[in-house]
């Protein structure tokens, strides 16, 4: 009969904690990486089924933390940005206030014509023209967000792929 030396389960569960935390974090390719693919990718098709620029919110894209528990890795993943949030979940129809002006480029097919004609077209930063319109407002009543999903759905086609 074989005798396992007595410190065998702690030896066993470093392990397989850092098989875990290698697959997870410490590979190229690893699932977190992949993950976060997801999300963006995801994200970028709600950005363009609705208009949206959401590459400032990707680059906002946080450092993944391990934190290793006794018999279990927790791992954390976030964007910076406070938008993700609103990206993910949406927002309801709201007021927004300038302080004491808000300014934004108005555009897409819904641009009122008072815009057009008030208001300057948008220029990017070398004065090249771009398109839109740069209004400069008091306040404004702003349609909510639709929810992307881009992180819960990523997720579940992760937890998918672990049920494997």
């Amino acid at each position: 009969m074989a005798t396992l030396e007595s410190s065998f389960e702690a030896k066993l569960r470093k392990a397989m904690l850092d098989e875990a935390e290698h697959a997870l974090v410490g590979r190229q390719a690893n699932l977190v990486f992949e993950f976060v693919e997801l999300v963006h990718t995801r994200l970028r098709a709600y950005g363009e089924r609705h208009g949206y620029d959401v590459e400032s919110t990707i680059d906002s894209l946080g450092e993944p933390q391990v934190e290793r528990r006794r018999d279990r890795l927790v791992v954390a993943i976030g964007w910076e940005s406070e938008q993700m949030a609103r990206w993910e979940f949406g927002t309801s129809d709201h007021h927004v206030d300038g302080d004491p002006v808000l300014s934004f480029v108005w555009s897409g097919p819904d641009v009122p014509q008072w815009v057009r004609k008030e208001f300057d077209q948008a220029r990017d930063p070398s004065g090249q023209f771009r398109s839109g319109w740069r209004v400069f407002l008091p306040d404004v009543d702003v349609s909510g967000l639709p929810e992307s999903r881009a992180i819960r759905d990523a997720f579940n086609g992760l937890r998918r792929l672990l049920e494997i």
